[in-house]
């Protein structure tokens, strides 16, 4: 069963998968794939390219200056997203093949990335935009960063199982338990 984890910067949803691994599932760190992703030169030729030798930093893609021109710019986040989301599919893709049990895509942009047909689940991990800023900004994040990366994250909506994370660990933990208990007994309607 393939199980796609999203939900906005901020809401929990990392702290979810890992609480998911230690049940028993298999998570896949789709962030952690479009990290490597980067790295390969075919990709950086292309991003080099389209944003100039700016973005890079002893030979490498330095993410933060890549994050800072996309996340000013609306369009030039999509040109990012055509080179990178294909690639980043394709990966994800060959990582479930190898897969069985309970899979978990861990994909803030399930959607946008094109990952989310390959789900036969999805469950939204959300909380208040309070709390979104309280956590990102004890991260080190500035008001004006998590404006700009939330809008970017405007068509991440809830859907499928809904997990709020409003409240403390324990209460977070209990509640994944039972979505995961109703995963493997096959009950997984929203």
């Amino acid at each position: 069963m393939v199980v796609g984890l999203t939900g906005k910067m901020g809401c929990g949803k990392s702290t979810v998968a890992e609480i998911l691994k230690e049940l028993g599932a298999q998570v896949i760190d789709v962030d952690k794939i479009g990290h490597e992703v980067l790295k390969e030169e075919t990709v950086k030729d292309q991003l080099k390219q389209l944003f100039g030798p700016e973005i890079f930093c002893q030979g490498e893609i330095d993410r933060k200056k890549l994050a800072e021109i996309v996340f000013e710019d609306k369009e030039k986040l999509k040109i990012l997203e055509r080179v990178v989301h294909p690639m980043i599919r394709r990966r994800v893709m060959e990582v479930i093949e190898d897969s069985s049990g309970i899979v978990v895509l861990d994909a803030a942009l399930l959607k946008r990335i094109g990952l989310s047909q390959l789900c036969d689940v999805i469950i939204t991990v959300k909380c208040d935009e309070r709390k979104i800023f309280e956590r990102l900004k004890e991260k080190g994040f500035t008001e004006e960063e998590i404006r700009r990366r939330l809008s970017a994250q405007s068509d991440i909506v809830e859907e499928g199982i809904i997990i709020e994370n409003n409240f403390d660990l324990v209460s977070l933990r209990s509640k994944v338990m039972e979505v995961y208990k109703r995963l493997l007994e096959g009950g997984v309607g929203g």
